[in-house]
């Protein structure tokens, strides 16, 4: 009798999946270089425009859980961390707006981005980090140690040096366009995988 892994199968079927999608990879890793770049050489206007769009996603994303908290079926300690989160976000987010509008820097915006971006770059690099050296003897091991070390690294540089918006900036653009290498060359690789 022969037993499959079903493991294996879905493995198998989600790298198909993707390796039909593979120019999906390679549109994400060009529209996160070329972003990239222009943070790298418009630093003001970049981190001028990402804490405003930022600051509106901090409202809209907080009123949507703040809903949510009372929807049908949740318990108790979900229901008061959706409404809780949701107000907060909600409250930062319209303070932002007000930093953003009323001073010509923004630099309070800029400073709530740069907690945010910091904590975000933490949890992806150690995620890639951890991901990459629990995957042993695989391809892309060592790039994915990599790019989780350069990935902490900038979230340190952001977290210690939030109210330095050009170094914000420079940090977000360089961490994209090296997550962008990145996605192209996953795309490739699945691309080749599959062909």
């Amino acid at each position: 009798m022969t037993t499959v892994d079903t493991g294996t199968a879905e493995a198998n079927e989600v790298l198909a999946v993707v390796s039909r999608n593979w120019w999906v990879l390679l549109f994400v890793g060009l529209v996160s270089i070329v972003v990239g770049i222009f943070c790298v050489f418009q630093p003001e206007t970049a981190i001028k425009t990402l804490a405003l769009l930022f600051a509106i996603w901090l409202v809209v994303s907080g009123l949507w859980q703040f809903v949510r908290g009372f929807s049908t079926g949740l318990g108790g300690v979900t229901r008061a961390l959706l409404i809780i989160t949701g107000v907060l976000s909600v409250l930062i987010g319209f303070y932002a707006l007000r930093a953003w509008w009323e001073t010509d820097s923004a630099l309070i915006a800029g400073w709530i981005l740069a907690i945010f971006i910091g904590i975000g770059f933490l949890f992806r690099g150690f995620a890639d980090l951890f991901m990459g050296i629990e995957r042993k003897g695989e391809a892309g091991r060592g790039w994915q140690i990599f790019s989780g070390i350069v990935i902490i690294i900038g979230g340190f540089v952001v977290l210690t040096v939030p109210m330095s918006i050009v170094a914000l900036a420079w940090v977000v653009g360089i961490w994209l366009i090296v997550i962008g290498i990145f996605e192209l060359i996953g795309a490739f690789m699945v691309r080749k995988a599959v062909a």
